[in-house]
Parts: structure tokens; sequence; C-alpha cells
């Protein structure tokens, strides 16, 4: 009885701490974005309009934290087909930007593949709760992968690569979570990492000892890992034809990641810019509304993709730093969260929308430094969009509501 009222109070803790964090990016957020619009008030502003996303998503999120966890269990398969439809609306309507990514709703922009990461992240938890007791069986894998894919196969074929690698983030977490065996989900992985080492000799073959090493010490007979292990070897083959099939904007941002001086005023305009305010920021920064690259609009798409490189530049590494600290203890509380939940459900899925938005900060900070290539990832609860705000108050909604448990 102490340990029950122990665990509800520490999660009432977490809970409450949850939306001091939020609150604090979002003071982050708004003032960054007051400070680069020309005309804050007006209703064309980013400034503004996050004000007005504000809003209405806080509005959705108390609708969705009310929502019981069973009603969201027992509904997650039509959850997920209504919004798998929802995805391949676009592909009927006029393209916007030359991609179907986005619904026309008049006075703003839907993304529906923001709110199909959640969605998959939903009905992979109910299955794997529903499938415990096979959870050491590697065919448990099977369900969860086809349902990832299929969701990423629809996102990236809009085409937009970025939501469909966030697509698969929630998988290995939620499968490691499940308690699923290492073996299994080193086969998962290193198909991936074969692909990717077979760009480099070098890398290929260091990549194939230690493959092999791996290999050596799974149990398992010798016919069954000499099969696993070569048909792992004969997977870099696939590497030319995925580079083939990469769009060409697409191979342009990954060659000028690997060397920016290839088109310093073209594909590489944006790192090298955003490299520049970060580094001109200093440790106190310029002063809030004083950033050259920034205010002189040098900085693009500084309102979403490069709202790091804004703050770095006019409140320097200290406000980075907050930032930071701030998303540790984001990620921080969804596990602690997670791990104090008594429902195995509940606990995958907040494992899994954690994993959503850690990916989501990894890569957005990894791509304002140039340690990534430029991809349109937002900064969760930070960066300018009303999808995505819409689907992190979504995804904290049902954080709130499963805590409950």
């Amino acid at each position: 009885m102490l340990l029950d009222q122990f665990i509800s109070s520490t999660t009432k803790d977490s809970v409450s701490r949850l939306f001091f964090i939020i609150i604090g990016l979002i003071a982050f957020s708004l003032m960054t974005l007051y400070s680069i619009s020309d005309n804050p008030l007006s209703s064309n502003s980013s400034f503004y309009r996050q004000c007005v996303f504000l809003i209405f998503s806080f509005i959705v999120f108390i609708f969705v934290k009310n929502i019981s966890m069973k009603t969201i269990h027992d509904n997650s398969t039509i959850i997920f087909i209504a919004t798998f439809i929802f995805c391949i609306i676009p592909f009927f309507l006029p393209s916007v930007e030359y991609t179907y990514r986005w619904i026309d709703l008049g006075f703003f922009y839907i993304q529906p593949s923001e709110y199909l990461k959640c969605a998959t992240v939903i009905v992979i938890a109910k299955y794997l709760s529903n499938h415990q007791l096979e959870v050491k069986d590697n065919s448990i894998i099977v369900v969860p992968s086809i349902l990832t894919l299929l969701s990423a196969l629809i996102v990236l074929n809009q085409p937009d690569l970025g939501t469909a690698v966030i697509m698969c983030a929630p998988l290995l977490p939620m499968l490691l979570w499940a308690g699923v065996s290492n073996f299994t989900i080193f086969l998962m992985i290193a198909p991936i990492i074969t692909i990717l080492a077979a760009s480099n000799i070098i890398y290929f073959t260091v990549w194939a000892f230690i493959m092999f090493i791996c290999f050596l010490s799974f149990q398992a007979n010798i016919i069954t890992k000499s099969i696993l292990y070569f048909a792992n070897i004969f997977t870099g083959l696939l590497t030319p034809f995925l580079w083939n099939n990469l769009a060409a904007y697409q191979k342009q941002r990954i060659l000028t990641f690997l060397n920016p001086d290839l088109d310093p005023m073209g594909s590489a305009y944006h790192i090298i810019q955003s490299i520049t305010a970060i580094g001109s920021g200093g440790l106190f920064g310029k002063g809030w509304g004083a950033g050259s690259q920034t205010q002189l609009k040098f900085l693009p798409v500084q309102e979403s993709d490069f709202i790091l490189s804004v703050i770095a530049e006019e409140l320097g590494f200290l406000g980075i730093l907050c930032v930071m600290i701030f998303c540790f203890l984001l990620i921080k509380t969804l596990l602690d969260i997670a791990f104090r939940s008594s429902d195995y459900f509940a606990s995958l899925v907040i494992v899994g929308l954690g994993s959503i938005l850690l990916s989501h900060i990894f890569i957005n900070s990894a791509m304002t430094i140039g340690l990534m290539p430029v991809k349109g990832l937002p900064m969760p609860f930070i960066s300018a969009g009303g999808s995505f705000l819409l689907s992190c108050f979504i995804m904290i909604g049902l954080v709130v509501s499963f805590s409950k448990n």
C-alpha cells in the first residue's frame, strides 16, 4: 500500500515537472519567434500564428488527456487505419511545393504524417502488450516491423525522407522495452549499418569484422549464423540501388553534408549560415533581437528548422544549454513515467512517443551544426508549425492520460 502511494505521488510529480518543462520550451519558442518577426502582432507573422496554434493545441490536449487508456487501446487499430488513410488523401489533391505532404484547410495546412507517427506507436504497443508471453520468440518482431514499414513507405512516397526516418525511430526502443532479445535487435539493425558502411571499403571491412565477432558470440548453430552473416554481407549490394533511388535534392544534401564547399551558395548555404550564426553567438550571445545573421535574414527557415541557430546567436551557448537541459529533462521525465506505469501497454506507448521526441531533438540539433544532412524536422515545442505542435500536444496528452495508471 505504501509502495503504491509512493509510485502514485511520484508519478504526479513527474507530470507536474512535465508541464514545467513544456512551458519552458514554449517560452523559448515565443521569445525567439517574436525576435525574428518583422511585425510580431501581424496575422502573417510566425509569432502570431504560433500563438494561435498554441491555443488550439492546448484545447486538443485537454480533450486527449481525458480519453481513457482503455478507449485508446481498444480502438488502436481503427486509429491506425484512419490515420493511414488520412495520409493517402494528399496524393489526390494538388501538390504543395511539389510534394503530397499537406492538406490545405484554407486557413492553414495540416500534415497527416505527423499523426501517423502517434498512431503507429499506439498500434505497435497494443500488439506487443497482447503478446507478452511471446516476446522471446523472434517472430514477435514481424508484425511491428511490417506496421512501421507501411507507415514509413507511405510517407517516403510523399516524399518526406525525414519523417519516414522518424517513423522507424520508436520501433527498436519499444522492442527493447518489451523484452525482445539482444540477438533479435542486432539482426534488425545489422542490415542498416551494412548498407551505410558499404559506401566505403574501409568502413565495410571493419563492420564485417565486428559483425563476425558478434555472430560468434550469439548462441545458435553454425549453419544459421553463417547464413545470417553472409546475408548481411550481401545486403551491402543494395547501397547503389538505394542511392540511385534518392531524389536529386536528397543526393545533393548528402554530398554537401560531407563537403559543404561543393555548393556554398546552393544546398550547403543553410548549413554554412547556421554554423556562422551559432559561432557568432559566443558564450552569452549578441542579445535578444540583435543577431545579425537572423535579423538580416541570412539564415533561412529560421522560424522552424534552424530556430536553435537563432537562439545560439542571440542568447549564446548559455541559451542553448538551457534548451538542451529542458530537452534532457523532457525525455527523462517521460521515461520516469513509463518506468513507473503499472500498465504494459501504457509504458510501451510512452516509450514510443518519447523516442519520437528524442529523434526530433537529436536530428534537429545535429542538423543545425552540420553533423547531419539538412532535413525539415522541427524542434519539439520550439519550432513554428501548426501540425507538429499539435502532434506534440497530442503526445503529451496521451502521456498524461496514461500516467493515471
